[in-house]
């Protein structure tokens, strides 16, 4: 496990490294509008308390923000489901262990209020599948609970801007 995990810290050092050389060529602005606007970001609908770490602070840990970025660290124990939350930003996100967990996705009812629309069932991810960045889109209200025996786990790089080449 310690190999395992001194690969996955590598490996978010290298996405890190190259995520802050892209992100220093950006130009910083002071009024995050302007920034928003400057970064061609999409507008968001989603209020601000459902930001995975403000509504899931227990499964995602901040390992490194800055005003181009976010680094995050997903965990999820064995029999835990994560409190409803969003990914405003899109991302680069790898998993570094593997869990059997049900992806459950909500929707606004008729009041306003947040209800699970649909789901999706993973039996784990296989071992050649782990460590492996993968492009993410934003996310709308979600959550994961995992039904295994095993620590979900993940990292998960969040642009706050457009990167261009």
């Amino acid at each position: 496990m310690k190999k395992q995990n001194r690969r996955a810290q590598i490996l978010a050092l290298v996405v890190l490294t190259f995520v802050l050389i892209q992100s220093a060529v950006a130009q910083t602005k002071t009024n995050t509008n302007t920034q928003k606007r400057a970064a061609g970001l999409p507008s968001w609908t989603w209020p601000a308390k459902l930001d995975a770490v403000a509504a899931a602070p227990k499964n995602h840990q901040i390992v490194y923000e800055d005003n181009n970025i976010r680094v995050l660290q997903v965990i999820c124990p064995p029999g835990n489901e994560e409190p409803v939350h969003t990914h405003r930003y899109k991302s680069t996100m790898w998993f570094t262990h593997s869990a059997h967990f049900i992806y459950y996705n909500y929707v606004k009812d008729k009041n306003g209020r947040l209800v699970k629309k649909d789901s999706t069932e993973v039996n784990g991810f296989p071992a050649e599948a782990l460590n492996k960045g993968q492009a993410v889109d934003r996310e709308c209200p979600h959550s994961i609970k995992n039904m295994g025996t095993d620590t979900l786990m993940a990292y998960r790089v969040e642009y706050k801007k457009n990167l261009k080449n």
